[in-house]
């Protein structure tokens, strides 16, 4: 039966010409039908394939109800009172348990204070009729002493401190005649008398706990290093005097510092300044740090002199590029050289020389007259051109350029302090060296001048009673 309906379906409609409208309305009718049986067994497998891959509903879940407790009303029964005043009283009865065990505690300390207390003032009591006895026997041992002793003539003319010490000999008077007269005679070494007040001195020793302790926080060791950057810049000198035309610079540190053992220290963000000077060969500029200004968190402000060195790229300078300006000058030299010697050899040419028993007489033609002139004044003007040149040509000198912006390391060659009472006894040290540095400078250009070997015998006797000594000043 499906296959007839199919054949009747697929067939198309037959007639006779004028049937073509029956037939055009059977074929259109015909077509509806199929359409629409797709359509409907198309919706059909639709609906069932959906209704096949849907997931299945999982089942509920059954949570417990929320308990919210019992409800507490205005008639709240006795028996929860009860609890609440017992737990109340549990809770007073450990407190006055554990104030009662403070007491205790506050009283048993105290009276072992009052027994140590007690045995110190025994203690320094005995000790202080012992020192008081071995005093009483001292005085009485010197009283009598003094009494068995036979008595001295003392000069009280000579007051204490009346006589000079003599002037010393310098080392190049050792052959001196008058050497004898450097020392001390015997009779005039002071005589003093034995007796008299006795002096004492007592000097307590700081213990470890008293003693100020360094720590990374109040002191830099040495070989501690920063990494900074170049805020200041310099075109250093790199002549043959350059270390004694040295530039200052500046430097911004960037990091807290690196202490020996992989510590931190606080030096961010601190400045230091420095001086440089160049190194042609290398192409480096060479510096040397001078300060150090901080301000830390708590507002403390330090200002210090620090010795240091600047590292770029693992070696000591910081790398810069090398300018020499002075070609052209030396150039220019060059030429006012060969002006000179043109100059001189059309002077040597409108000249003649001759030689006779007299010795050699130069002769002038008249004709030569014009060459001889221009020869003298090119032979001056060269001269004097050349002069000029190399004297300018002395003031420009190769200079090292170190551009602000370089990342250097800074390494700190000595330790310092960074609490207020360590700088102040660090600078006070350093004042003290500098002022001995200064003296025996001083010393040394009396002592070890180069002129007085050149003097007579009797003056160099006669400067050597008048040197001074040759110990550091103060230091006697």
């Amino acid at each position: 039966m499906l296959n007839k309906w199919l054949k009747k379906s697929t067939n198309d409609a037959t007639g006779s010409f004028e049937q073509g409208c029956l037939i055009n309305e059977r074929s259109i009718k015909r077509n509806g039908i199929i359409t629409l049986v797709i359509l409907v067994t198309l919706s059909t497998l639709g609906g069932v394939g959906y209704t096949v891959t849907r997931p299945s509903t999982p089942p509920p879940i059954e949570r417990p109800p929320v308990d919210f407790g019992a409800i507490i009303e205005d008639d709240f029964i006795s028996a929860d009172n009860q609890s609440a005043l017992s737990a109340q009283q549990d809770t007073l009865h450990t407190q006055e348990r554990t104030i009662a065990a403070l007491k205790n505690e506050v009283n048993r300390v105290n009276a072992k204070l009052d027994n140590t207390v007690n045995l110190q003032e025994e203690s320094f009591a005995r000790f202080k009729d012992k020192m008081q006895a071995t005093f009483e026997r001292q005085r009485a041992e010197m009283v009598l002493q003094k009494k068995e002793a036979p008595a001295q003539e003392t000069d009280l003319s000579v007051a204490f401190g009346d006589k000079s010490l003599p002037p010393r000999a310098i080392p190049s008077s050792k052959h001196n005649p008058n050497a004898p007269e450097f020392s001390y005679q015997s009779a005039d070494a002071p005589i003093f008398d034995t007796t008299g007040i006795d002096s004492y001195e007592f000097n307590w020793a700081l213990s470890e706990e008293e003693k100020p302790k360094r720590t990374i926080l109040n002191y830099v060791p040495t070989g501690t290093f920063v990494t900074a950057l170049v805020t200041g810049g310099a075109d250093v000198n790199a002549g043959v005097l350059g270390q004694g035309d040295t530039v200052p610079m500046v430097f911004q540190t960037i990091n807290a510092g690196i202490l020996p053992n992989g510590q931190s220290s606080r030096l961010k963000d601190c400045t230091i300044t420095g001086s440089s000077y160049g190194e042609i060969s290398s192409s480096r500029g060479i510096v040397r740090t001078n300060r150090m200004s901080c301000i830390f968190d708590d507002g403390e402000i330090i200002d210090l002199a620090v010795k240091g060195t600047v590292f770029n790229f693992g070696r000591n300078g910081i790398r810069g590029t090398t300018i020499l300006r002075n070609g052209k000058i030396v150039q220019m030299a060059g030429l006012s050289g060969i002006l000179t010697g043109i100059g001189e050899t059309g002077k040597a040419l409108s000249s003649t020389t001759s030689v006779s028993a007299l010795g050699s007489t130069s002769s002038l033609n008249g004709s030569d007259a014009a060459l001889n002139l221009l020869g003298n004044a090119t032979a001056s003007v060269g001269a004097k051109l050349s002069d000029y040149y190399i004297q300018l040509a002395e003031l420009y000198h190769p200079i090292v350029e170190l551009n602000p912006g370089n990342v250097v390391n800074i390494v700190f060659l000595e330790g310092f302090p960074l609490d207020a009472l360590g700088i102040e006894k660090y600078e006070a040290k350093q004042q003290v060296q500098e002022s001995r540095s200064g003296n025996n400078q001083l010393l040394d250009v009396i002592t070890n001048n180069p002129l007085a070997n050149q003097l007579p015998q009797g003056v160099k006797a006669a400067m050597g009673a008048q040197t001074a000594p040759l110990t550091d000043f103060g230091s006697r």
